[in-house]
């Protein structure tokens, strides 16, 4: 038993340092991409600037697509993360959408999210937006979908359908917000201005939503 808990130990200590290592690898990733394109991005390149072997970077992530897919994952992480524990919550309010909100254009106006979506606007191939749209709206739509179900299921909101309320949700949370942020014409938000926006957008949203119910 004894013998046992150290390898243990070793084991989660590799783990964290492999953990840590790949997340300085796709920091540089991003940092390359920022100056030289997606296309000039090679995974040579990236590897010379994460000081790591080109060989580490095939083995872990098997091309460049995949390895700028990774870095679309870790991205979305915290908000599924979020959503997944709204779903599973047996109390569902206004706060929750509040609350999602607010990590989701956290996300959407970010930094990296942003450079992501500027390299796609320059790709050609159209890889690297199928990428991002497989990270972020094939694995957030579904969620979005299911957490509007079970709001209209507990009385908080009414629309004719969970899809048409998550678009109307998604419509006014982002409006043309990240498009203005990929072209440069608006600044990163702070938390207080995203905060401010959200608690803007839900008494419209909530409105539209109780229209529907009145049959307006």
């Amino acid at each position: 038993m004894c013998s046992v808990i150290p390898e243990l130990f070793e084991a989660a200590m590799r783990a964290e340092l492999k953990e840590q290592r790949r997340s300085e690898i796709e920091s540089a990733a991003l940092d390359v991409m920022r100056s030289r394109g997606y296309e000039g991005a090679s995974m040579l390149t990236i590897a010379k600037a994460a000081n790591a072997s080109n060989e580490t970077l095939y083995r872990w992530y098997g091309d460049k697509q995949r390895l700028f897919l990774e870095i679309v994952k870790s991205n979305v992480l915290d908000i599924e993360t979020a959503l997944e524990k709204a779903l599973t919550s047996s109390v569902r309010t206004e706060d929750t959408l509040d609350q999602i909100g607010r990590l989701l254009l956290g996300l959407l106006l970010g930094e990296r999210e942003i450079a992501l979506n500027r390299a796609a606007a320059s790709d050609a191939t159209g890889k690297l937006g199928a990428a991002i749209s497989r990270g972020n709206r094939d694995r957030i739509l579904p969620r979005i979908v299911q957490l509007m179900a079970a709001l209209r299921q507990t009385g908080v909101i009414s629309a004719p359908s969970d899809e048409q309320a998550a678009e109307w949700y998604l419509t006014l949370l982002i409006g043309d917000l990240q498009i203005r942020r990929v072209i440069g014409t608006l600044p990163q938000p702070t938390r207080g201005q995203i905060k401010e926006h959200v608690a803007g957008v839900m008494p419209a949203f909530l409105q539209l939503c109780a229209a529907d119910q009145v049959g307006v």
